[in-house]
């Protein structure tokens, strides 16, 4: 028996060494390089990817095997871009647990990587097959393959193409068959990485993003399938589009189990600083845990702190930008259709251009799943400082309830609230809320509100609009229904409103109202109350003498901008009983609205308007045209023109057309650009601040009163108190860039006609009025005193800036001897010395432009005023 033990035991010892000496024969004849199209064959096979070694590879001896790889290239998926790149590799196998399934590698050192990630116009990664769940089976064989050729007699045959869709399973020695029956026992354990002066391009197509990471380094501890190790990293991000150049630097605890395809990092500390699109980080800091499970799609974070400051440019630009998202417990599980959120809070606050802003939000607890929803109140609030305006809006979540299925609230409050100088807006609003996950519907089915405004003046200091209504969304539908029912001034007023495509909507209301007094919701500006004397006659006290003068800066004027109607696509009514803007009042007004495509046109306009009739329509478009054509018939002007501009200048039944239109940003742009035509006819009126009979009879007894040294004034300035009543007048005016032109004037009166004459225009732009009219008594019996002037053309010329004008007797063009004789006589002179004596000087008789009295009388505008009146100037 011991002769047995002992020939069994030499037996093994000669076997060992042996096998020891031709491992070692093996290893030092061995040459790795061979293999090089073979594992490149592999890889094509598998992934349909090229893989390309330019260097050699080094291999190490016993108990390692270390390799050594220089100039490592791999290609996208069927083409010849590369996905990836490393300049050298360097790391080491053991080799004795590999025979336990393990595959343990020493530090593994890379250097000069770069990788080319491309997501596809469908959201599809270019990495995706090789990070892809497969068989293990086939998973083992890539890996694997250089393992086995090592172990097995090399072959002067070359290795067969493996077919792409259903490859053959390769023959492999019993150790590594084994991994294809306990294959979900494999292990990779490497001992860290060590990853220098890296790349990272990135491509999107969906969004157009492109970037890189530059100058990566990476270091990993102890690297292991389903235990966590750390990861430091740093490297610098550089963005075309958007532009971005930012540091970036971090660590984390991360942990990855590819069987299970859960993913987490926990004590993450990340930090970055620099250019990020229209993001200018002074410091970005992300901690906490995260963790991802793909299976069941459940993303959880607890700890979390992002902390942002810096600031944004672009087309809104934010100066001092501080936000910050806390969140101590957050989890979202797709799968179970799971919510839970603990004291969730995110703040925000900075300065834009003209205003400072303020965000709150705050979830203390939520717990939504499919048996049930509940939780506190969640709040938040936003808070707008402008220098003569604050907005704030809070938001309320109250009574939660129902499940994931279909969440309930039983109380949606939104209270808001404007105050821009001594006026203040508030809207209050509450509902109950529901929406169904699965039909994809919510609605708010109640409604309830109030509107209150507070303005000194509004009658009796502040207006209230209660209101109710209810509001449905369905995205299956792909729209949204609301009516609105409001008490305006105890008039009813009615809103529907439906909008469709809600991706590019298109908006349909209806609006109708018994009553609309926009006063109500848009009150004139009160001018300040002068300061009254003390009743014991002294003087309130002074205020303090500012500490130098400084020039009045120019206030820069309202700017227009209808671009927005580029995206509109509106179709409306409107019909109210009753109108009133500002001191204006129409009567059973109608409109139909349409806006599409950059222009909007608000057509059918109709309305009873001062005893007559308005029809026309109005236009508009995203290029800042506006147009006008419109028509007033039998309307009573007086009471028209003193509610439209707050004078009365003509009175009369008249038919106005209107037809202009013009372009521009301001409101001096759009006087400057207006061209079109103005006609008008008036009946059975007057024109006040003049009276042309009167101003004839005071020329006739000028002329008759030459010798007698004792000459009547002849009136130069507008009066009130004078007039110059018509049966028939009749003008048109064309207007081009700002400029207007009087074609037609004509003015019937019992005693006289009137006729434009030369020169006859209208400048809107600096509001200057140069007209000649030629005036011709036709009626002498009825005791006026115009017989010197019968049959005789009197010209005027009415000049001036509207809220100034004079008017004076053009003398020396009237074709009459008896006026002729006191012209040569000296009358210009004579009423020239009377007007330098008088009182109140005024200006020179053939003076086109007068020269304002020393005390003004009240001033008028005349004819032109009263036009413009007419467009609303």
């Amino acid at each position: 028996m011991k002769v047995w033990l002992k020939r069994v035991l030499i037996s093994l010892v000669v076997v060992f060494l042996v096998a020891l000496v031709g491992i070692a024969i093996f290893l030092l004849t061995f040459d790795p390089n061979a293999y090089k199209s073979k594992l490149e064959e592999i890889v094509y096979n598998r992934y349909q990817r090229t893989l390309a070694i330019k260097g050699d590879i080094e291999l190490s001896l016993f108990p390692r095997i270390g390799l050594s790889v220089q100039g490592v290239s791999l290609s996208d998926r069927n083409s010849t871009d590369t996905f990836a790149s490393l300049d050298t590799a360097r790391f080491a196998v053991a080799i004795w647990p590999l025979m336990s399934n393990r595959l343990v590698v020493d530090h593994v050192a890379v250097t000069g990587f770069k990788a080319w990630f491309i997501r596809d116009e469908d959201g599809v990664f270019n990495f995706r097959d090789l990070v892809e769940r497969r068989p293990i089976t086939t998973a083992l064989k890539v890996p694997m393959a250089p393992v086995a050729a090592l172990t097995t007699p090399v072959s002067g045959s070359s290795v067969a193409a493996q077919p792409t869709q259903a490859p053959e399973p390769r023959k492999m020695p019993a150790a590594l068959a084994s991994h294809e029956a306990s294959g979900t026992d494999f292990q990779i354990d490497i001992a860290g990485l060590d990853l220098k002066n890296g790349e990272i391009h990135l491509f999107d197509k969906v969004t157009g993003s492109v970037a890189r990471i530059v100058k990566l380094d990476v270091n990993t501890g102890r690297m292991t399938f389903d235990q966590a190790f750390d990861v430091a990293m740093k490297g610098k991000l550089i963005g075309d589009f958007p532009v971005a150049d930012a540091s970036i630097e971090g660590q984390a605890l991360v942990k990855i189990n590819p069987d299970q395809q859960d993913y987490s990092a926990q004590k993450i500390n990340v930090l970055v600083s620099g250019k990020l699109g229209d993001l200018e980080a002074k410091s970005a800091t992300l901690r906490g845990n995260l963790a991802y499970s793909a299976y069941s799609e459940m993303f959880s974070a607890s700890n979390v702190e992002l902390l942002v400051q810096g600031e944004l440019t672009g087309d809104t630009p934010v100066k001092n930008l501080e936000t910050s998202l806390i969140a101590p417990q957050l989890k979202v599980d797709r799968s179970q259709a799971e919510l839970q959120v603990e004291k969730l809070a995110y703040r925000a606050k900075g300065n834009l251009p003209d205003q400072s802003f303020d965000i709150a939000f705050d979830a203390p607890s939520l717990s939504v799943s499919p048996e049930a929803a509940k939780g506190e109140p969640v709040s938040g609030t936003v808070k707008l400082r402008g220098e003569n305006e604050v907005l704030g809006v809070a938001l309320g979540l109250n009574g939660i309830g129902g499940n994931a299925q279909k969440l309930s609230l039983k109380e949606l409050k939104i209270d808001g609230g404007l105050k821009q100088g001594d006026r203040l807006v508030q809207v209050n609003l509450t509902s109950p809320a529901a929406w169904d996950a699965f039909e994809r519907k919510g609605a708010l089915s109640a409604m309830k509100g109030d509107v209150r405004i507070e303005d000194a003046a509004l009658p009796g200091g502040s207006f209230e609009i209660p209101f109710i209504g209810s509001l449905q969304a369905d995205l299956v539908k792909d729209e949204v229904v609301s009516e609105i029912n409001a008490v305006l001034s105890s008039s009813k007023l009615d809103f529907k409103f439906l909008a469709t495509h809600l991706q590019d909507p298109k908006i349909g209301f209806n609006l109708t109202a018994d009553k609309l007094d926009f006063n109500t919701i848009f009150p004139p500006v009160v001018p300040k109350a002068p300061v009254v004397p003390a009743k014991d006659g002294s003087k309130p006290p002074a205020e303090p003498a500012p500490k130098a003068a400084e020039p009045a800066k120019p206030v820069p004027a309202a700017v227009l901008d209808l671009s927005f109607l580029d995206s509109l696509d509106v179709t409306g009514n409107i019909g109210i009983g009753e109108l009133k803007i500002k001191d204006v009042q129409a009567k059973q007004f109608a409109a139909a609205l349409r806006a599409v495509d950059g222009n909007l046109t608000i057509a059918g306009i109709k309305a009873d308007l001062y005893e007559g009739k308005l029809d026309g329509k109005l236009t508009a478009n995203s290029k800042n045209v506006l147009g006008a054509d419109l028509s007033l018939t039998n309307v009573a002007l007086e009471p028209l023109l003193r509610d439209l501009s707050g004078e009365e200048r003509l009175r009369g039944q008249g038919t106005v057309k209107i037809k202009v239109d013009s372009q521009g940003t301001t409101v001096p742009a759009f006087k400057s650009g207006l061209t079109g035509v103005v006609q008008a006819r008036v009946r059975d009126g007057a024109i006040k601040g003049i009276d042309v009979g009167q101003t004839l009879s005071e020329v006739s007894a000028a002329v008759r009163n030459m010798f007698s040294g004792q000459l009547p004034e002849v009136a130069t300035r507008f009066d009130l108190g004078r007039q110059t009543t018509f049966k028939n007048f009749d003008t048109v005016i064309e207007f081009t860039q700002g400029q207007g032109t009087i074609k037609k004037l004509t003015l019937d009166a019992p005693l006289l006609r009137i006729s434009q004459g030369t020169p006859a225009s209208l400048d809107i732009v600096n509001e200057q009025l140069d007209l000649s009219i030629n005036v011709r008594s036709v009626n002498t019996q009825d005791g006026k005193g115009f017989a010197e002037l019968r049959n005789v053309a009197v010209p005027l010329r009415i000049s001036g800036p509207f809220d100034n004008l004079g008017y004076q007797v053009q003398w020396k063009d009237i074709a009459s001897k008896a006026v002729k004789d006191a012209v040569q006589g000296g009358l210009i002179d004579l009423l020239s010395n009377q007007v330098g004596n008088a009182p109140e000087a005024q200006a020179s008789p053939e003076s086109p432009i007068p020269v304002p009295p020393k005390k003004p009388m009240d001033p008028v505008k005349s004819i032109g005023d009263a036009l413009k009146g007419l467009l609303g100037q």
